[in-house]
């Protein structure tokens, strides 16, 4: 039986009565379900877990969170709370009504980083608000392949500088706040257009040209309080996906110079078949840990029981120490710089005020309405809606793994503006003659099956407007369009508002949008 190395049980190991091991529970950002905190969850918290992480299903709503969050302090002060809040179309704290942020490349479509700052430092203030400690955000991945069907609008842009300059103002208000801030996807996802929830992606560029348009933004890894490993291949770089592989940790500590990376290494989801499916879950978080990493994500919990997902990293992380292939000292290392780095962070918290929830809520609408407004662009698609039926048909997949399914907000936002908007099932349904017609969009050059979608739909309604909620160069050409840069609430009360004439274009579609 392996030895713990935070003090000893009465049978001389440093488990608990229910087989816990505090060196192996310390490197583990767990997750659960519901919006409870189950009560197997309890022991293991107390036993010494480095984390727990939330999804949209815990937190359907701000206020959920904020008591989840303090649920789970009470049990242990210390441990970890984070929550993968990027806003746009990645949100959790807003997961049954959408974002009041835009995405991400709507900043970037913007460019002006006193802007950037006042939406994370609003941000900031509702997760503070909410008790949560990291905030695995911003997005430092330079998308510059439009058919990227995982990063696209979460990214600030397909320049590195833009990306550099945005994500250090995004970094910079959540931090404001008193809220620990997490880079992704390292060393970069942007130029891929394979998902990682489904497979193993390989970017093929030469090393110059991979560090040229792809590291730069990692330059602001030592101001980061953590850094996100990607599911990926790099082979100009190294061998073996970035995020199991020794070769990640060593390129990060050259991009921060003397003393290398100081912040947290954190594991994308081990539970995404890019290392689930080629190495298995278990031996997946014992490569993690042999990499360098300190604490292992393991997933959400939709489609595996919560208990079982976090006793088997548990055990295999154990059976690699009693075979000798994981030191026991380095396990209890990696532990003891999770409860470190953890405590500075909550240290950081208490020499701040605690935002109010609702105020906090508030002022994120405010500026998450402004951006949203400011990044719209159209084409020949002002102010075309006016009060008659509107048809909504939707080309898109219906699920994106890293946003969730996908719904129209579209029909909710027109709805509240008085106009009658119903969603359509099928095609046919689009040629009503006294309806209006809008299409959305998100990867049409990319996807197949979308592409196919949208070509059905515009021949039965060639007056269709075509709104697009993914990155301009992923868009069909086409005479209508609206360009929202996302498919969150605000993103589309933005476009309802261009639609309806509210709100004044801010550029025309002309194959790639000026800035």
């Amino acid at each position: 039986m392996s030895t713990g190395a935070d003090g000893e049980n009465g049978d001389g190991s440093g488990m608990d009565d229910a087989g816990w091991d505090p060196d192996a529970l310390g490197v583990l950002l767990a997750p659960f379900t519901g919006t409870e905190v189950p009560a197997f969850l309890a022991e293991p918290l107390r036993a010494g877990l480095g984390g727990v992480i939330l999804f949209g299903h815990n937190t359907p709503d701000a206020a959920t969170c904020a008591r989840l969050s303090r649920d789970l302090h009470a049990i242990e002060p210390d441990v970890l709370v984070a929550v993968d809040e990027e806003g746009g179309d990645v949100t959790r704290l807003q997961a049954s009504t959408g974002s009041s942020l835009p995405t991400a490349w709507a900043l970037g479509e913007i460019d002006d980083v006193g802007l950037t700052r006042r939406v994370s430092r609003a941000l900031g203030d509702v997760l503070a608000a909410c008790d949560v400690d990291l905030d695995l955000a911003p997005v430092l991945d330079v998308s510059t392949d439009p058919a990227n069907p995982v990063i696209g609008t979460r990214a600030y842009a397909d320049e590195p500088d833009l990306v550099t300059r945005h994500a250090r103002a995004m970094a910079g208000g959540i931090r404001d706040a008193g809220v620990g801030v997490c880079g992704k996807h390292f060393p970069g996802h942007g130029a891929t257009h394979v998902d990682s929830h489904t497979a193993l992606p390989t970017i093929t560029l030469g090393r110059e040209q991979f560090e040229r348009e792809h590291l730069e933004p990692w330059q602001l890894a030592p101001w980061m309080d953590a850094v996100m490993t990607a599911h990926l291949l790099v082979p100009a770089l190294g061998e073996g996906p970035a995020s199991i592989a020794p070769w990640a940790r060593e390129v990060l500590d050259e991009l921060c110079g003397e003393g290398g990376f100081h912040g947290l290494l954190i594991t994308d989801a081990l539970d995404m078949a890019a290392v689930a499916d080629t190495y298995g879950y278990g031996e997946a978080a014992v490569r993690a840990v042999e990499a360098g990493a300190h604490l292992l994500c393991l997933g959400t919990s939709i489609r595996r029981d919560d208990a079982e997902m976090l006793r088997e990293a548990h055990d295999a992380l154990l059976a690699a120490v009693d075979s000798g292939r994981l030191p026991r000292q380095v396990l209890a290392q990696r532990a003891a710089e999770v409860r470190q780095r953890r405590g500075w962070l909550r240290d950081r918290r208490r020499g701040l005020p605690v935002p109010q929830l609702p105020e906090s809520m508030e002022a994120l609408g405010r500026v998450g309405a402004e951006a949203a407004a400011r990044a719209v662009r159209g084409r020949n698609a002002e102010g075309v809606l006016t009060g008659g039926p509107v048809m909504i048909a939707d080309a898109r997949r219906r699920r994106d793994h890293a946003s969730g399914t996908r719904r129209s907000l579209l029909a909710g936002v027109l709805a509240e503006q008085g106009i009658d908007a119903q969603e359509i099932h099928y095609p046919a349904d689009i040629t009503r003659p006294d309806a209006s017609a809008l299409i959305l969009t998100r990867l049409p050059r990319a996807d197949p099956e979308e592409q196919q979608q949208l070509a059905e739909l515009l021949r039965l309604r060639p007056d269709a407007i075509v709104v697009h909620t993914g990155v301009p160069d992923a868009a069909t050409p086409h005479s209508r369009y609206v360009l929202a840069h996302g498919a969150g609430r605000a993103s589309m009360a933005a476009a309802a508002a261009l639609l309806l004439g509210r709100t004044p274009s801010n550029g025309h579609y002309q194959g790639r949008p000026s800035r």
